[in-house]
């Protein structure tokens, strides 16, 4: 890779080990994939912060980046925690685990992150631009930057994350390049498409179908709205290797289905109807009880319209005694939602607000303790990994469904 004065300055060590290190990693990374040459960047999201994904190996990197004086050079976000910071006592969470987070979070703090734990930084004003190189990790947040926004990263790592974060910098390859950017299927979308659940089937449907292609999703309404996109963008790559779809006349880079095929003849089309919608929600479908404890929505974390749309199923009904109502946002999606009223209509039913956590990031002690073997929700991420993550059974299905199911107790 050819180096700029600055950048073997810093390889060789002249700003600290440190950055030396992760220096160095960007260079190995760049010659594994053939990359010319590093480029610029200046919007970073890191995963793994959370305790259950980190583990005390990434724990005390953290702390030694912290205790270095290095310091972020690109505006940088991070995942959620394993807990939420505020609540942790009336959630059960362990105590010796809860300061080892505090710590994470304090020190990704003193590294100059935001002070804010979310998946979904695009939604509080972290928004990259059409065609920005940027260095994302958390795979529903890159295939959304990548699709939704137009916005250019391969999937980060922990350590690449911080590297392109502290040095500023990522190597030139993969979905950086136009020429990997294009679709190679058709995905003929015929079901009616309205709901987040139903929008992450649909991408998981493509995932599993073409692992390895980029599709481009043809028929899908008009009016696609950040939450339709969100949970396509989360649900895509469940079961795939792909960080990036397109959607006929509503992505950027796709505004017709020629201009997301590159003017090249797609490799396949498929047939997304109505049958294949159902039979995807259906598969995600493994609690055949009727009977409801645990109801979760946010996993990607709530946007407001969300929240809004929750807050009128809810108003004038109870949460059922036996069920728990968890709602998980960021902190500033939160405090819009107590401006407007949205939360206090929430909470006087019953709802409780759960925040910069999500039930796939918390550790198996903190499962173990809540004690819940099955979860109802409208998040495709949590049906498809909590079975595999924690052995809970699952109720999939659209958002009324899951508010009903919190009032009454029951799934239908």
């Amino acid at each position: 890779m050819e180096l700029t004065v600055e950048e073997q300055r810093i390889l060789n060590g002249e700003q600290g080990e440190v950055l030396r290190q992760f220096m160095e990693l960007l260079v190995s990374m760049g010659e594994c994939y053939d990359a010319p040459r590093l480029i610029p960047v200046n919007s970073v999201h890191i995963t793994s912060v959370s305790l259950a994904t980190l583990r005390e190996g990434g724990r005390q990197l953290i702390k030694k980046i912290a205790d270095s004086g290095a310091r972020v050079k690109a505006v940088t976000t991070c995942n959620p925690l394993a807990t939420d910071c505020r609540q942790w006592r009336k959630l059960g969470i362990p105590e010796d685990e809860a300061m080892k987070q505090f710590e994470v979070a304090e020190n990704m703090c003193k590294i100059g992150s935001i002070a804010c734990f979310t998946c979904t930084p695009y939604l509080i004003g972290h928004t990259p631009r059409v065609g920005e190189h940027i260095a994302w990790g958390e795979a529903g947040a890159v295939v959304y930057t990548n699709s939704a926004l137009g916005a250019r990263t391969n999937p980060e790592g922990g350590p690449s994350g911080f590297a392109s974060a502290l040095i500023g910098k990522t190597p030139l390859y993969g979905l950086h390049l136009d020429e990997n950017r294009r679709a190679q299927v058709v995905v003929q979308v015929k079901a009616e498409i309205k709901q987040p659940a139903e929008y992450g089937a649909a991408t998981l449907f493509a995932g599993r179908r073409y692992p390895e292609l980029i599709p481009v999703f043809v028929g899908m309404p008009g009016q696609t709205n950040w939450d339709g996109l969100k949970a396509m963008s989360h649900g895509l790559h469940l079961e795939g290797q792909i960080k990036l779809f397109h959607v006929a006349g509503v992505t950027p880079e796709a505004s017709t289905e020629e201009q997301a095929l590159g003017g090249k003849k797609p490799v396949d089309t498929v047939d997304f109807g109505k049958k294949e919608l159902e039979d995807t929600i259906q598969s995600l479908n493994t609690d055949t009880a009727a009977g409801v404890s645990w109801v979760v929505i946010g996993c990607p974390h709530c946007s407001i319209t969300e929240i809004k749309n929750i807050a009128k199923l809810l108003d004038g009904r109870k949460v059922s005694s036996n069920v728990a109502l968890w709602i998980h946002t960021s902190r500033p999606v939160k405090a819009l939602a107590d401006l407007i009223g949205f939360s206090e209509v929430i909470e006087k039913a019953g709802g409780k607000f759960v925040l910069e956590t999500c039930p796939e990031l918390m550790t198996p002690r903190t499962h173990k303790s809540l004690g819940y073997k099955s979860i109802t929700t409208n998040s495709t991420v949590l049906a498809w990994s909590l079975p595999k993550l924690h052995g809970l059974k699952v109720h999939y299905g659209r958002m009324n469904q899951c508010i009903d199911a919190a009032v009454s107790g029951t799934w239908r």
